[in-house]
C-alpha cells in the first residue's frame, strides 16, 4: 500500500499515477497467480515453499580475492580512462546510462577507488545486489519484496508459475534433451531461483542455457571460436564453455558488466586463461593464449578479419541508435565467418531493417518468433534470426579495409 510522504504531497498528480500503476499491477499479479494455480493444478513441482528455499541464502563465506578484485579495478579503470580520453561509437545507451545513474554508483566508485573490500561484498552477492541491475530480475520488477523480507504466498506463486511456464518451454525448445539438473550453476554471487528436482533454478538460467544450446548447434570440430556481444554476467557463456570446453570465448561488452563477468567466469571457470583490456595488447599472439577473452566494446574492432566463426546477441543491440547499429553491423560482418545469431525483442525492428536493407550481404537462413514471455499478460514478443555471409571470399576482406577499421 502507498504510504504518504510529503514528496506525495509536492506532487499529488505524479503520486495518483504511481498508485494506479501499483493497484494495476497488483490486479495483474493476481489475475498471473490464480492463471497458475489452474496451469499447474495437480503438478508436484507447484509448491511454494520451492521459492521459499530458493530464495534462502547462499552467500559463501570466504575472504576478499584481493588480487582477482585488483585486476578487475585495474581492467574497469584502463577502459574508463580510454573512454574518457577518446570518442567511441561504442558507448552506453540512454537505458544503460539510466541503470548506471540509478543504481550502480556504489560499484563504480568502488571499481573506480580500488575498495576491494567493497567490491567483494558487492560481488559475493551479485545476484541480489544492485551492481547486478539490468542483468537479474524478478516479476514486475519487486526487488525490495523478494530481497526486504515481504514476500507473501501471491508473490511466491507467481514467482513458481513464471519459472514453470519458462522451464516448460525450455524443455519443449531443447527437444526434452536436458534435465533440470543441466541448469545448475555455482554458488557464486549468491544465486536465488527456485529449488527443483535438488537443484536450484537461478533466474534466467533456462533462457541462458538455451541460448548456449543454440549457439554450440551453429558450431562445428573446426568452427570452435564464438563472440558474445552483451553477454551480462556471464550465464551463458559459463554453460557454453562447460559443456564445450574447447570453445574460444570473446564477450565485448559496458565497463561494469565486463566487472562482473570477470568476476564470476574466473571463479566458476578457474581453470580458463582469461585476457583482460590493458593486460595485454589485443593480438593474434595474445588471443591463441587465451581461453576467454573480456573486452571493452570499442574493442572488437581490433579483431581480424573473419576471425571469430559464431557471433550471439541477445538484447543488447535493439535500442541502439541506427547511426552507431551501422558501426556494429558492420563489425560483425568483418569479423564473422559463418552466423550471427541475433535475439531481440519484435518491436525494434530497426536491426533486421538496416541488415535486411543496407547489408544485402547478411543473409536471412531463419526468422522465428519466440514465445518465452507469451504466458505471461504484459509479455514482449522476441523474435530469433541467424543470419549467414554471402561474401565470395568468405567475406575476408582486404587488408586495407582491416586496416581502416583498425584504425577509426
Amino acid at each position: 500500500m502507498l504510504k504518504p510522504k510529503l514528496k506525495h504531497l509536492r506532487h499529488p498528480l505524479h503520486t495518483l499515477k504511481v498508485a494506479r500503476s501499483m493497484v494495476a499491477s497488483r490486479f495483474e499479479m493476481r489475475a498471473f497467480a490464480a492463471q497458475g494455480d489452474r496451469q499447474f493444478a495437480g503438478d508436484p513441482r507447484y509448491r511454494v515453499q520451492y521459492v521459499t528455499e530458493g530464495f534462502a541464502s547462499r552467500r559463501i563465506s570466504e575472504a576478499p580475492d584481493v588480487a582477482l578484485l585488483d585486476r578487475i579495478c585495474a581492467a574497469y579503470n584502463a577502459t574508463v580512462e580510454h573512454l574518457e580520453s577518446s570518442q567511441t561509437t561504442y558507448g552506453a545507451t540512454g537505458w544503460w546510462q539510466q541503470i548506471r545513474d540509478r543504481s550502480l554508483g556504489p560499484v563504480r566508485q568502488a571499481l573506480r577507488m580500488r575498495d576491494t573490500a567493497s567490491l567483494h561484498r558487492m560481488y559475493s552477492n551479485f545476484f541480489r545486489d544492485p551492481c547486478s541491475t539490468g542483468l537479474m530480475a524478478v516479476p514486475y520488477g519487486m526487488m525490495d519484496v523478494y530481497f526486504g523480507g515481504k514476500m507473501t504466498d501471491l508473490h511466491r506463486r507467481v514467482y513458481l508459475a513464471d519459472t514453470l511456464y519458462r522451464l516448460d518451454y525450455w524443455r519443449r525448445e531443447t527437444r526434452g534433451l536436458f534435465n533440470p539438473s543441466d541448469l545448475a550453476i555455482p554458488s557464486i554471487g549468491n544465486p536465488f531461483g527456485v529449488c527443483l528436482e535438488g537443484t536450484l533454478l537461478s533466474a534466467r538460467a533456462e533462457f541462458q542455457h538455451s541460448c548456449a544450446v543454440r549457439v554450440a548447434g551453429l558450431l562445428t570440430p573446426q568452427c570452435s571460436t564464438v563472440m558474445e556481444i552483451g553477454g551480462g554476467f556471464g550465464g551463458m557463456a559459463y554453460y557454453l564453455l562447460r559443456d564445450c570446453p574447447a570453445i574460444k570465448y570473446f564477450n565485448f561488452d559496458l565497463p561494469e558488466s565486463i566487472a562482473l563477468a570477470t568476476y564470476f567466469l574466473v571463479k566458476a571457470l578457474p581453470h580458463k586463461k582469461i585476457l583482460l583490456f590493458g593486460e595485454r595488447p589485443l593480438s593474434e599472439s595474445t588471443i591463441a593464449d587465451a581461453d576467454i577473452v573480456l573486452m571493452p566494446l570499442f574493442e572488437m574492432k581490433r579483431l581480424q578479419n573473419a576471425s571469430i566463426d559464431v557471433t550471439f546477441s541477445s538484447h543488447a543491440m535493439t535500442d541502439i541508435k541506427p547511426p552507431e547499429l551501422v558501426s556494429y553491423l558492420e563489425t560483425i560482418h568483418r569479423v564473422t565467418r559463418n552466423r550471427f545469431l541475433f535475439l531481440g525483442t519484435a518491436l525494434l525492428t530497426n536491426v533486421h531493417e538496416l541488415i535486411g536493407g543496407d547489408f544485402d550481404l547478411f543473409r536471412l537462413e531463419e526468422r522465428r518468433t519466440s514465445h518465452r514471455h507469451s504466458h505471461r499478460p504484459s509479455g514482449a514478443e522476441e523474435v530469433e534470426c541467424i543470419y549467414s555471409f554471402d561474401h565470395p571470399d568468405k567475406h575476408r576482406l582486404s587488408a586495407e579495409r582491416n586496416l581502416a577499421y583498425v584504425n577509426r
